[in-house]
C-alpha cells in the first residue's frame, strides 16, 4: 500500500495514488549541441561520400553519426510523452475522490478496518457507513497528516468501523436508515 490513497466519492475500494516522478528528475532537452553536431556532421559526411567519392567505410561512420544524432532526440521525446501520460493519469486519479495521507497509525487503522468491510460479502449499509467515516476523516484532513487534536476523532471512527467489521464477520446486520447522521451514529445504529 502506498503512503497516500484516494477515498472515492462513492463507496468502493480505495485508490492508490500513482508514484510521482516529480520535478527532481531532470527534464531531457529534445535536441542539444551534441545531437546537432552528430546529425549535421553525419549528414555532411554522407553527402561527401556520395558526391566526392570518399571510401565506402566512411559512409558507415556517416550513417552511424546520423542515426545517433536522430535517436537521442527521439528517445528524449518518447520520455517526455511517457512523463506527460503519467502526470495526466495522476491528475485523473486525484479527481476521483479525496486524498488521504496514511502517515498516522490511526488513519492506517481506519483504512485497514474499511478494507475488512470491503472484503465482506453483502456489507451494504455497513460499507456505506464505513465509507462515510473515511470521507469525514479525508475531508477534515484535506490531504495532510492529522494533528494531535484530530487523532481522537479519527481513532473513534477507526474503532467503530473495526467493530462493525467484526460484527459483520458474525453475520449480516439489520438495515437502518438515518438521515443527516454522521458515521458514528450510523455505525452505532447498525451495531444495535
Amino acid at each position: 500500500m502506498t503512503s497516500q490513497v484516494i477515498v472515492p466519492h462513492r463507496p468502493g475500494p480505495l485508490v492508490d495514488v500513482p508514484d510521482d516522478n516529480g520535478p527532481d528528475e531532470p527534464r531531457p532537452r529534445l535536441i542539444g549541441t551534441p545531437e546537432m553536431v552528430l546529425t549535421v556532421g553525419g549528414g555532411g559526411l554522407l553527402a561527401a561520400v556520395l558526391l566526392a567519392g570518399l571510401p565506402s567505410w566512411v559512409s558507415v561512420v556517416a550513417v552511424a553519426c546520423l542515426a545517433l544524432g536522430l535517436a537521442l532526440p527521439a528517445h528524449a521525446g518518447l520520455l517526455t510523452l511517457m512523463r506527460r501520460r503519467a502526470e495526466r493519469r495522476r491528475r485523473e486519479t486525484f479527481g476521483r475522490g479525496t486524498l488521504l495521507v496514511l502517515s498516522d497509525p490511526s488513519v492506517r487503522r481506519l483504512v485497514a478496518a474499511y478494507a475488512r468491510l470491503e472484503r465482506t460479502a453483502d456489507a451494504g449499509m455497513a460499507r456505506d457507513a464505513g465509507h462515510l467515516a473515511l470521507a469525514e476523516v479525508a475531508g477534515m484532513l484535506g490531504g495532510r497528516a492529522p494533528q494531535a487534536l484530530e487523532r481522537d476523532f479519527i481513532t473513534s471512527r477507526a474503532e467503530a468501523v473495526s467493530a462493525l467489521a467484526d460484527r459483520l464477520a458474525e453475520g449480516p446486520v439489520m438495515p437502518v436508515e438515518l438521515l443527516d447522521a454522521d458515521s458514528l451514529a450510523r455505525i452505532r445504529a447498525l451495531l444495535t
